[in-house]
C-alpha cells in the first residue's frame, strides 16, 4: 500500500475522519460508542441510584445497590473509565496516521480543525440548556433531586439565573480554560481533550521521528503523571507501538486474557468513594509528600489495557467490528453531549408524573424506558444537524490553512508587527535634546 493510499484510508473517530487502516480502528469506533452508552448509565444511576455510583452516604432505594458498588461489576456503569476510554483513544487515533507515513501534514491539518470541531457541538448544546434554563426546567430538577436523594443532581442543577452572554462564553472559551460548565457537565472534559491534544501533537512534531523517542515517552508521563494528560500518552505509545509492529508479539491468547484482567481490575475502581470496598487496601499513599489521585491513575491503566486488548485480540475486534457496534462511534460525541439535556428535562419531567402514583423503582423503570427512545432521537438529530456539520466546517477551515494565502497572510502579519515595534520604538525611546517629550 502507498503512503497515498494509507493516507486516504478513512476511519471516523468522534464524527470526525482520521487516516489509520485496519479493522482494529473499526473495532476502537465500536469501543467508544460503547463507553458513551456506559457514561448515559453512570448518569442516570447517578440520578436514581446514587448508592450505586457513590457508595455508602447515599439515599438507598433497593437492597443490592450497597452490594454492586466497588466490585467489578461497577465496571458496566464506569463512566469515569468510559472518559479514561475516550482520552487513551484521543492520544491513539490522532497520531497512528503520523506514525503509519511520517507526513506532518496530517498532524497539522488535525490541529487545525482541532478547536472548532469540539467547540461547534460544545457551543449547540450549551445554548439549548441555556434555553431549557429559561423554560423553568432547574426547578423540575431540584424536585426530582428531593425524591431520588441524589447529592450528585443537587450539584449538577442548573443556575435559573444564568444569562446568555454566559452560556456564550462558557460554550466558546471557558470550557477550554477553566475545565467545566455550569450548563452541561459532561463538558468538563473538553480542557483535556484539546489541551491532551496539542501535547501529542507537539510531542509527534518534536519527537516522533527520533530513534530514542522512547525516552521522551518516560520523561512526558513523568511530566504528566497524576493528570489526565497520561492517558493520551500512553495512548499515543500504543499507536506508536502498532505502527511499528511490535505488537505482533503479544498477539497471543495469554496476553490478551492477562489484558481483559487488568482492563476490569483497573477499570472497576471506584470514582467515588473506596471505603469498605475491595479497593481500599490499594488507594493508600505509598510516598510521603506526594498525593497520588489514584482515581486517574488506576482508569488510566484500565483504558489503556482495554485498547491494547482490542489491538492484540482477533476474537475481540471481530465483534467489535461489526456494523450494529461500530457503527456507535459515529454518534458518540452527540450521545455523550445531549444525553443530559434529556435527563433533566424529559426524565425529570416523567419522574415527577409518576412518582405520585407508583412505587419509586417503578417510577423510575418506567421514566428510563420513556428516555431511552428521547436520548436516542436527540443524538441522531444532534448528530446530523450539529455535529456532522462542524466536522464538515471545521474541515473546510483546515484546507483553508493549507492553502498559499494563508502563509501570505502569515507575512502580512509579521510585516504589520515590524511596523508596530518600529513605531513602539520611535515613541518609548528618549527625546533627544531637539525634542520635547508629549505633555498633557
Amino acid at each position: 500500500m502507498t503512503q497515498k493510499q494509507i493516507i486516504l484510508t478513512k476511519v471516523k473517530c468522534e464524527g470526525k475522519e482520521i487516516k489509520p487502516q485496519g479493522s482494529r480502528f473499526v473495532a476502537l469506533e465500536g469501543v467508544r460508542g460503547l463507553a458513551a452508552i456506559v457514561v448515559v448509565l453512570h448518569h442516570f444511576l447517578l440520578a436514581f441510584y446514587p448508592i450505586m455510583v457513590a457508595g455508602p452516604g447515599s439515599l438507598q432505594h433497593s437492597r443490592f445497590e450497597d452490594n454492586v458498588h466497588g466490585t467489578p461489576l461497577a465496571i458496566l456503569y464506569a463512566g469515569t473509565f468510559a472518559v479514561a476510554i475516550f482520552f487513551v483513544l484521543s492520544g491513539f487515533v490522532l497520531t497512528i496516521g503520523f506514525f503509519q507515513t511520517k507526513n506532518e501534514v496530517i498532524i497539522k491539518k488535525l490541529a487545525s480543525k482541532r478547536y472548532l470541531r469540539l467547540m461547534l457541538p460544545a457551543l449547540a448544546v450549551t445554548i439549548l440548556c441555556f434555553l431549557l434554563i429559561k423554560l423553568g426546567f432547574p426547578r423540575y430538577i431540584a424536585e426530582m433531586a428531593n425524591i431520588t436523594g441524589s447529592g450528585w443532581l443537587v450539584g449538577m442543577g442548573w443556575n435559573p439565573d444564568a444569562t446568555f452572554l454566559q452560556a456564550l462564553y462558557s460554550g466558546t472559551i471557558g470550557i477550554f480554560i477553566e475545565g467545566r460548565s455550569s450548563f452541561d457537565n459532561v463538558l468538563w472534559t473538553m480542557l483535556t481533550e484539546f489541551a491532551g491534544s496539542f501535547i501529542v501533537f507537539a510531542f509527534v512534531l518534536l519527537f516522533g521521528t527520533s530513534k530514542h523517542r522512547w525516552m521522551s515517552y518516560v520523561v512526558v508521563s513523568i511530566f504528566t503523571f497524576n493528570t489526565w494528560f497520561l492517558p493520551f500518552i500512553l495512548g499515543m505509545a500504543l499507536a506508536d507501538l502498532y505502527a511499528s509492529g511490535r505488537l505482533e508479539v503479544f498477539k497471543k491468547k495469554r496476553w490478551l486474557i492477562a489484558s481483559l484482567v487488568g482492563a476490569i481490575a483497573f477499570g472497576s475502581f471506584p470514582a467515588i468513594g473506596t471505603d469498605a470496598t475491595v479497593y481500599s487496601a490499594v488507594s493508600q499513599q505509598l510516598f510521603g509528600g506526594i498525593t497520588i489521585d489514584y482515581n486517574i491513575l488506576y482508569l488510566t491503566f484500565g483504558a489503556t489495557f482495554l485498547i491494547f486488548a482490542v489491538l492484540i485480540g482477533k476474537r475481540v475486534t471481530q465483534w467489535l467490528e461489526k456494523p450494529r457496534v461500530s457503527k456507535l462511534g459515529k454518534y458518540t460525541f452527540s450521545l455523550y453531549l445531549i444525553h443530559l439535556p434529556v435527563l433533566y428535562t424529559v426524565g425529570a419531567l416523567v419522574f415527577l408524573a409518576l412518582s405520585p402514583h407508583f412505587t419509586y423503582n417503578v417510577a423510575v423503570l418506567i421514566t428510563v424506558l420513556v428516555c431511552i427512545p428521547s436520548v436516542v432521537a436527540a443524538t441522531l438529530f444532534f448528530e446530523r444537524y450539529i455535529d456532522a456539520p462542524a466536522v464538515r466546517f471545521s474541515g473546510i477551515v483546515a484546507q483553508i490553512f493549507e492553502k498559499d494565502e494563508s502563509f501570505e497572510l502569515k507575512k502580512y502579519l509579521l510585516k504589520f508587527l515590524r511596523k508596530l515595534s518600529k513605531l513602539k520604538i520611535i515613541f518609548l525611546r528618549p527625546p533627544t535634546v531637539n525634542e520635547k517629550p508629549f505633555v498633557d
